[in-house]
C-alpha cells in the first residue's frame, strides 16, 4: 500500500477512474469492477481518502433546471495587488453562491471567475455588490456562454 505522498497505484488509478464515473458505486462493485476483493479495495479506498486524493462525493446538479442556466466567464483585473485588496477580493468572491470557480491566473486579468446566474440581470446585480464594491478590482471583462460543448470533472489518472 503506497505511503501518504507516493503516487497512486494501478488499483488506485482503477478505483478513481471507476469513481469518477460513478461515485455511488458500492464497494463490492467497485471490487468487481478493478479485480480486487472487497477488503483491500476499501482500504486502497480510505487510503485514497486520508490522503486527500478523493476529496469528497458530490451529486452533479444541472445549474439550468434551478434557473441558473446562464454561464459567464468573468475575468478580473485588480488595480491593487497588496495583501489586503487580494484578500478582500477573495473573500467577498468566495462568500457568493453564483461563483463556482475563481481561479488566480497569469495573462491579462489577474482572475478568472465561473459564474452562473439566472440572466444579464442576475449578472448585473452580482457585479454591483461583489465585484465593482471592492475597491482593488480595476476591471472586469465578461464573456456570456452561447452553449456548453463539454463538460467534465474527471480528472485524468493515467490509466
Amino acid at each position: 500500500m503506497p505511503e501518504r505522498g507516493d503516487a497512486p497505484d494501478r488499483f488506485e488509478r482503477a478505483i478513481l477512474d471507476a469513481l469518477q464515473d460513478d461515485a455511488r458505486l458500492s464497494v463490492q462493485d467497485l471490487a468487481q469492477r478493478i479485480g480486487l476483493s472487497t477488503s483491500p479495495t476499501w482500504r486502497r479506498l480510505k487510503a485514497l481518502e486520508e490522503r486527500g486524493i478523493i476529496r469528497g462525493y458530490v451529486a452533479l446538479v444541472d445549474a439550468a433546471a434551478l434557473d441558473h442556466g446562464q454561464c459567464v466567464f468573468a475575468h478580473v483585473t485588480l488595480a491593487k495587488h497588496d495583501r489586503v485588496g487580494v484578500a478582500e477580493f477573495e473573500r467577498v468572491i468566495g462568500r457568493r453562491d453564483e461563483v463556482l470557480e475563481c481561479f488566480s491566473t497569469t495573462g491579462q486579468a489577474d482572475y478568472l471567475l465561473r459564474v452562473v446566474v439566472r440572466d444579464a440581470q442576475h449578472y448585473e446585480r452580482f457585479l454591483q455588490e461583489a465585484v465593482f464594491s471592492c475597491p482593488a478590482v480595476q476591471q472586469i471583462h465578461s464573456n456570456f456562454a452561447l452553449r456548453e460543448v463539454k463538460f467534465s470533472v474527471k480528472v485524468p489518472t493515467g490509466t
